[in-house]
C-alpha cells in the first residue's frame, strides 16, 4: 500500500533520497498537486500520494545513472524518452545537476508542462524536444545516410556549418543538447510547441537534423512507462553511445519482458539486458529497472 503525502511531507526521508534537489522537488510536488489532475499529468487517485508514486519512484534511477557518471565521464548527456510529466527526467535534471537532460516528449500540452516546470524550478541542465522518439532515432539514421554520400567538401561545409550554430555533440561528456546560450547568459532553451520539428534558444531556431547529431550521442537513456521492451529497444539503444545504458523503469513483469525483446536488443547491439531492484526509500516498497548496456 502506497504512503500518503501527509505522512511523508515531514519526513526526513525526503531529505535522505533527495538531498538538495528536496526544495525544487517540493515546488514540483506543490504544482502536481495543484495542477495535474486537471492538466492531465496525473490521474485523480495520485493526487495523496505524489512523494511515492512519481517523485521517490522517480528518484530511484538516479543512483544507476550518478554510477555511470563516475565510471565513464565528469558530465553525463541523458535522454529521458516519453517524459510525459517528467517522470523521471524532471526528477533526474535535479538530483544530478551536472548531467545535461533532454526531455523528449511528443504531445504538445505535456510539452507545455514541461516546459513551465524547468522555467519554474530554475533547471538551467535541462530542455525540452517535442519528437516522437522513433522519428528521432529515424530522421538521425536517415541524416547520417545522407552524411556518408557526401563528398569531403560537403563534409567541410557541414562541420563549419555546425560550428556556427550553437549545437554542442559529444559522445564523452560534453552537452548532448542545443545549448541555444550565449556567454554567460542564463536564458533557457524553449521549445517551439508549433513545430515539432525544431527547438527554439536565444539565438532562433535550431533545426533538429543538427539537434544534437543525436544517433549514438547520449551516455543514458532513461524511460518510465513508455512502451515494452520489444519497441523500447529500438526507440532508445539507437541513441546510446557506445558503453552507454539504457535505464528503464519497469513493473513486475520487467523480466519476461526482456526475454522477449531479446532479439530487438541484439539488434540494436544492446548487451547484458538485466532486471534491478531499485530502491525507492527505507520502509517503501522497491521498484524495478530494465539495465541494457550499448555495444
Amino acid at each position: 500500500m502506497a504512503v500518503v503525502d501527509e505522512e511523508l511531507n515531514d519526513s526526513p526521508l525526503l531529505r535522505q533520497v533527495l538531498g538538495d534537489a528536496l526544495l525544487p522537488m517540493q515546488r514540483f510536488h506543490d504544482k502536481l498537486l495543484r495542477e495535474g489532475v486537471e492538466r492531465g499529468i496525473i490521474g485523480p487517485r495520485d493526487e495523496d500520494i505524489i512523494w511515492e508514486r512519481h517523485i521517490l519512484n522517480s528518484a530511484a534511477v538516479v543512483p544507476f545513472v550518478r554510477e555511470r557518471l563516475t565510471t565513464d565521464s565528469q558530465t553525463a548527456t541523458v535522454a529521458d524518452i516519453g517524459s510525459g510529466g517528467g517522470f523521471p527526467g524532471i526528477v533526474l535534471a535535479a538530483c544530478l545537476p551536472q548531467c545535461n537532460v533532454v526531455l523528449v516528449e511528443p504531445m504538445e500540452r505535456r510539452v507545455i508542462w514541461l516546459q513551465e516546470v524547468v522555467d519554474e524550478l530554475h533547471l538551467t541542465n535541462a530542455v525540452v524536444l517535442r519528437k516522437r522518439a522513433e522519428d528521432l532515432v529515424r530522421k538521425s539514421s536517415h541524416a547520417s545516410t545522407r552524411h556518408n554520400k557526401k563528398g569531403l567538401h560537403g563534409r567541410h561545409h557541414d562541420r563549419k556549418r555546425n560550428a556556427e550554430q550553437s549545437v554542442s555533440v559529444s559522445g564523452n561528456g560534453s552537452s548532448a543538447f542545443a545549448t541555444a546560450r550565449n556567454g554567460d547568459s542564463q536564458q533557457d532553451a524553449v521549445v517551439n510547441s508549433h513545430d515539432s520539428s525544431t527547438v527554439t534558444g536565444r539565438e532562433g531556431p535550431v533545426n533538429v537534423d543538427f539537434y544534437p547529431s543525436v544517433r549514438q550521442s547520449f551516455d543514458v537513456v532513461t524511460c518510465r512507462a513508455v512502451a515494452p521492451m520489444t519497441k523500447l529497444s529500438g526507440w532508445t539503444l539507437p541513441l546510446l553511445r557506445s558503453g552507454g545504458q539504457l535505464i528503464a523503469l519497469k513493473g513486475r513483469s520487467a523480466q519476461a519482458e526482456i526475454e522477449k525483446a531479446a532479439k530487438e536488443i541484439k539488434k540494436c547491439h544492446g548487451e547484458n539486458p538485466r532486471v534491478c531492484q531499485a530502491p525507492v526509500a527505507p520502509g517503501l516498497e522497491d521498484t524495478h529497472v530494465v539495465l541494457v548496456d550499448k555495444r
